[in-house]
C-alpha cells in the first residue's frame, strides 16, 4: 500500500501565535536548515505576512530556499505543540494530557536529580539534534550537572572533519570563496542544494561565475558535476583510497608546493613512502573511477594558483570518515593550499563568549569526563566532548556497562529515524526510566517520552548567531501557545538542580555577557544586525599552527600515541557480494532537513514519497519499472522505497533518503515503514571517531507486488 499523502490542514485550529514585533520589515538569520541564510520578516498589522532573502546579506545576497520560505508555515503549523504534555498511555501510544509549566518542570528537575542522585550524574543523557545554535547551552548544563555524556550527531556530522583539523593543524578550515579560488575541488558535497554554517551554496556559484573552476567527486552526477571541469564518480566509501591516490600522484610527479612543505610540515618523507602503496592503479577497481582520470584531477588540483576543498558530509559517514577527512587535509597541505587567499582558510573565533568558551568545560571534573561513554573505544569523539550512540545505547541495555544510563532529556532531536540500527534505539528508549524530550511536534521519538515540553523555532527566539563569517542577531518575532525557547527550559532546570550559580535569572540576561568580550551589548548587535568577523590570511607565518611542533603533521604523532594509525589508512570493504548485490547510500533533500519538514504541505509536495534511486540496468535486472515499490534489505533490517530511475549512479549503486517518516499517520508517523536506518548498524564503526556507515552497506533489492 502507498504511503499516505498529507492530510488537508485547514479543518484543524491553528495555534495561538502571539506577535511580538512591530509591522515593518525587519533583517534577522534564517535556521531552517544550518546555512544561516540572511532573511527579512515581514509584520503587518501584527501578522508575520512573509519571508524572503535579505538581498545586503553577504552570504546569500538574496536567496531563501524553499525550506526558508516555509518558515511562516511551521510558525502556523496545527500540529505544533503549545503546552507541556505528560504521558498518561503505554510508550509511543501518543496518549498525553497538558499540564502547566511549573508542574513540568519541577517533573524533568526532580528526574534528573533522582538519577543523579541514585546513579550518579554520569546516568543521564543530554541529546540534541543538529544545532540550532543552543548547543553551546546544553553543553554548560551538561559539565555544570556533571554529566560527560552529551549526544548528538558529531561521529557522522562535522566532527570527523573538525577533530582531524584539530590534530592536524590545530584547527579547522573552510572555504575562502571571497578569496576567488582558481578551482574548488567538491567532495561529497552538493553544495548548491545544501547548506553547511555559515558558507552557503551561493557563495560557491558565485565565485563560479566568475570563473572558479570545479572538479567534482561524488557517487552522485550532481547538477555541480554537470558543471564541472572532471567528475570522479567515486563508490560509495572508498574516499581515503582515492585521497591517497591523489597525493601519491602529486607527490610522484613533483607538483607540491616544496617550500610550504619544507618550513611548515612535519613527516612528509613517511607520508610519501605511506602513498607508494596506493598508485591511481591499485585503487581504481576499488575505487571505480580509471587511473588516467585520477591522475588528471590530482595534477589539475596540485596546479591550480589557489584551490580550496568543500568537504560535504557524505565522507564523513563512513568506516573511513577521519581518514578520509585527514587525508584531504594532507593534499590540500602539501599543495600549499592551507590559510592562503583562496584556499583552505583557518578559523579564528570572533572573540564572543561563543562555542568555544560558553559551555565552560571546566565545570565538569576530570573524574566525571573520563566517564564519557565511548571514550574508551572512540577517543577522538571522545576528545570533542561528545558520547558515542551506540555506547550509550549499551549503556541502557546491557548489564554489564560500566554505569547505567537511566534518563534522558532530549532536545530537537529524532533519535528514532536519525541513528543507526533503528530497532537498537526503540529498544534502549522503551527501557530508560525517564525520557524527556523538547520539541516543536509530537515526533515519534517524542511520543515515546514520559514528558515534552514545547519549543519554539527559530522566528520565536532572540539568540546570538556565531559562524566562520560573522556574528549576528536573530530575533524573536513570535510565541506560539505556551512554547519557551531550549535556553529558557535550560535555565529553568538549572535554577530547580542548584546550578543557578553557572547561568543568569533569565536566559535573556546572557546576551548582553556573551557580547561583552567585543565590547557589545545585545542591543547594539540587534541595531547593527550583523559583525563581520575580519579574515587573515598565512596566521601561521608569524604563529605558526596550532600544534605542539607548530607545524602541519602530515605524520600525526598523537594519533600514534593515541593508538591509532598516524598516517590515513582506507578500511576494508563493508560486506561481501553475498550481503547484497548493490551498494547503499544515502543523500539529503533539497526539501527536508534531515527528519524534519514533511509535515509542511509546500514542501512534502515536491517530494511526497521515499524515493529509491537506481540505474535503470539495475532496475531491469531486478523486473523493477520507474514507480514502482521495492525492499530493500540488508541483515539489520529491511524497508520499503518507491523507485525512481536515473543514469546519474553507476549500476550497482542505489540511493535512500535519509531520515524518512510519516507525519501524517499519528504519533507513530510509520517510522519504520521507509526509515532508512532500519538498515544500518553500529558494528562497522571506525576506531578515532565511531562513525556509523551511512554510505556504503551490501543491500539487496527486490520488488514488491
Amino acid at each position: 500500500m502507498s504511503p499516505q499523502r498529507p492530510a488537508d490542514p485547514t479543518h484543524r485550529p491553528l495555534p495561538l501565535v502571539q506577535v511580538l514585533a512591530e509591522d515593518g520589515r525587519h533583517r534577522t538569520i534564517c535556521r531552517m536548515c544550518h546555512g544561516g541564510c540572511g532573511a527579512i520578516v515581514t509584520v503587518d498589522d501584527g501578522r508575520l505576512t512573509a519571508i524572503e532573502g535579505d538581498a545586503e546579506n553577504p552570504n546569500n545576497r538574496g536567496f531563501l530556499c524553499a525550506k526558508g520560505r516555509a518558515s511562516l508555515e511551521q510558525l502556523h503549523h496545527p500540529d505544533r505543540l503549545t503546552t507541556p504534555l505528560l504521558r498518561t498511555g503505554p510508550r509511543g501510544s501518543g496518549e498525553f494530557r497538558p499540564i502547566g509549566w511549573a508542574e513540568a518542570l519541577d517533573r524533568v528537575a526532580a528526574a534528573l536529580d533522582q538519577a543523579r542522585r541514585t546513579h550518579g550524574p554520569e546516568s543521564v543523557v543530554f541529546a540534541q539534534g543538529t544545532d540550532r545554535n543552543y548547543q553551546e547551552w546544553l553543553f554548560r548544563f551538561a559539565n555544570s550537572f556533571g554529566s560527560p555524556n552529551v549526544l548528538g550527531p558529531a561521529h557522522v556530522c562535522f566532527y570527523p572533519r573538525v577533530m582531524a583539523g584539530i590534530l592536524t593543524l590545530g584547527g579547522f578550515t573552510f572555504c575562502d570563496y571571497e578569496g576567488s579560488p582558481d578551482l574548488v575541488l567538491i567532495w561529497g558535497s552538493n553544495k548548491a542544494l545544501t547548506h553547511g554554517d555559515g558558507v552557503i551554496g551561493t557563495r560557491l556559484l558565485s565565485a563560479v561565475r566568475d570563473g572558479t573552476r570545479m572538479i567534482v567527486v561524488d557517487p552522485r552526477r550532481t547538477s555541480l558535476a554537470a558543471r564541472a571541469e572532471r567528475f570522479l564518480q567515486v563508490r560509495p566509501g572508498e574516499d581515503t583510497a582515492l585521497a591517497l591516490a591523489m597525493i601519491h600522484t602529486v607527490i610522484e610527479a613533483d607538483a607540491y608546493d616544496h617550500e610550504f612543505v619544507a618550513a611548515h610540515t612535519v613527516g612528509f618523507e613517511d607520508l610519501a613512502a605511506h602513498v607508494a602503496d596506493y598508485p591511481p592503479e591499485a585503487v581504481a577497481e576499488r575505487t571505480g573511477i580509471p587511473a588516467e582520470q585520477i591522475r588528471a584531477a590530482a595534477l589539475a588540483y596540485a596546479a591550480a594558483p589557489s584551490a580550496a576543498i568543500e568537504l560535504g558530509t557524505g565522507p564523513q559517514q563512513h568506516r573511513d570518515s577521519f581518514h578520509t577527512c585527514r587525508a584531504l587535509l594532507l593534499l590540500s597541505a602539501i599543495c600549499g593550499n592551507l590559510d592562503r587567499p583562496g584556499g583552505d582558510v583557518l578559523w579564528d573565533p570572533p572573540g564572543i563568549d561563543g562555542r568555544r568558551s560558553f559551555p565552560r568545560a571546566e565545570l565538569l571534573p576530570p573524574e566525571q569526563a573520563a566517564k564519557r561513554l565511548g571514550g574508551d573505544r572512540h577517543r577522538i569523539l571522545a576528545m570533542s566532548g561528545w558520547a558515542h550512540p551506540g555506547s550509550v545505547w549499551d549503556a541502557v541495555l546491557e548489564p554489564d556497562a560500566p554505569h547505567p544510563v537511566t534518563t534522558m532529556l532530549v532536545h530537537g532531536s529524532n533519535l528514532l529515524l536519525n541513528y543507526a540500527d533503528s530497532d537498537r534505539v526503540q529498544r534502549a528508549l522503551e527501557r530508560l526510566d525517564f525520557l524527556a524530550v523538547v520539541d516543536l511536534r509530537l515526533t515519534p521519538t517524542a511520543a515515546m517520552a514520559d514528558l515534552v515540553l514545547p519549543v519554539g523555532g527559530w522566528l520565536e527566539r532572540d539568540q546570538i548567531v556565531e559562524h566562520a563569517h560573522y556574528v549576528a542577531a536573530r530575533h524573536a518575532f513570535a510565541r506560539v501557545g505556551d512554547s519557551r525557547s531550549d535556553e529558557w527550559i535550560l535555565t529553568e532546570l538549572a535554577h530547580r538542580l542548584g546550578l543557578s550559580a553557572d547561568f543568569w535569572p533569565d536566559a535573556r540576561d546572557a546576551l548582553d555577557t556573551r557580547l561583552e568580550p567585543i565590547g557589545m551589548d545585545w542591543r547594539q548587535l540587534a541595531e547593527l544586525h550583523y559583525r563581520a568577523t575580519p579574515l587573515a590570511y598565512h596566521k601561521y607565518r608569524t604563529r605558526g599552527f596550532g600544534t605542539r611542533s607548530g607545524k602541519v603533521g602530515l605524520r600525526c604523532d598523537a594519533l600514534r600515541a593515541f593508538g591509532y594509525p598516524p598516517l590515513p589508512v582506507p578500511g576494508p570493504p563493508v560486506g561481501t557480494p553475498e550481503d547484497g548485490r548493490y551498494l547503499l547510500t544515502s543523500a539529503h533533500s533539497p526539501f527536508y532537513f534531515n527528519s524534519e519538514f514533511r509535515d509542511l504541505p509546500s514542501l512534502r509536495s515536491k517530494e511526497p514519497e521515499p524515493l529509491l534511486d537506481i540505474h535503470p540496468d539495475a532496475a531491469a535486472r531486478e523486473g523493477l519499472a520507474d514507480g514502482d515499490w521495492a525492499e530493500i534489505a540488508t541483515r539489520t533490517g529491511r524497508i520499503r522505497l518507491r523507485v525512481r530511475l536515473t543514469d546519474r549512479i553507476a549500476p550497482d549503486v542505489v540511493v535512500a533518503p535519509a531520515a524518512w517518516w510519516y507525519p501524517e499517520r499519528g504519533p507513530g508517523g510509520g517510522w519504520r515503514d521507509s526509515n532508512v536506518n532500519l538498515l544500518t548498524s553500529n558494528d562497522d564503526e571506525n576506531p578515532e571517531m565511531g562513525s556509523s556507515t551511512f554510505r556504503g552497506l551490501r543491500c539487496h533489492v527486490t520488488r514488491v507486488a
